[in-house]
């Protein structure tokens, strides 16, 4: 799945710097172009998803994350960065 979205995204991009790279013109300005980066942009943002929604071992990272932070843990964290 993350493999997908990676092809997905990252290969109209990666078309056009080919081309770029064989002499052919490609019009950075355009809305092709401004397309294939808000897709790369778009990878970034969908990984995280991805991860939480498919991998379990992800899930129980981030429940384990959650647990540690416990109300008066919060509470002395806040106490402590506010005198910093």
């Amino acid at each position: 799945m993350v493999c997908c979205g990676f092809i997905v995204c990252w290969s109209p991009n990666q078309v056009i710097f080919f081309l770029s790279s064989i002499s052919y013109a490609i019009d950075y300005g355009g809305w092709f172009y401004h397309f294939t980066v808000v897709l790369v942009f778009t990878n970034s943002c969908i990984n995280p998803l991805i991860y939480a929604g498919k991998y379990r071992e992800f899930q129980d990272g981030v429940k384990r994350l959650v647990s540690k932070l416990t109300p008066d843990q919060q509470q002395s964290q806040v106490h402590v960065a506010a005198i910093f």
